[in-house]
């Protein structure tokens, strides 16, 4: 929601309240759901906001290469997990204020919901 160049929201990853001034972005990160060097892009239904710590622990615990061999099934659960989140979530931004949830993103390809390999 926002309230001038105030936005709250939740992260997407531990669902915990996020506040941040929209002009400078200051406490807040873009996270990439299934991240670019495992074949994510910058569509929006890829992309959402979470608190920077939350960002780098799934960066550093899931996203790496090798994490994502070693435990492939754990880390496919999770992406699917956020997908579904954030598919919930989803707002158009394109829709008028108090349109209410508007037609859905796209889900991400089969090849795009497969860890990498």
């Amino acid at each position: 929601m926002r309230d001038g160049d105030r936005w709250a929201g939740k992260c997407l990853i531990c669902n915990g309240w996020l506040s941040f001034d929209q002009r400078d972005g200051v406490g807040v990160n873009v996270e990439h759901i299934r991240p670019r060097s495992a074949g994510g892009d910058n569509d929006l239904g890829n992309l959402a906001l979470t608190h920077p710590a939350c960002n780098a622990e799934k960066g550093r615990h899931w996203d790496q290469r090798r994490a994502r061999r070693r435990a492939a099934g754990d880390y496919a659960a999770l992406l699917r997990r956020l997908q579904e989140r954030r598919l919930a979530r989803w707002r158009d931004p394109d829709a008028p204020a108090g349109a209410g949830d508007a037609t859905a993103p796209a889900p991400l390809p089969p090849a795009a919901r497969r860890t990498a390999s």
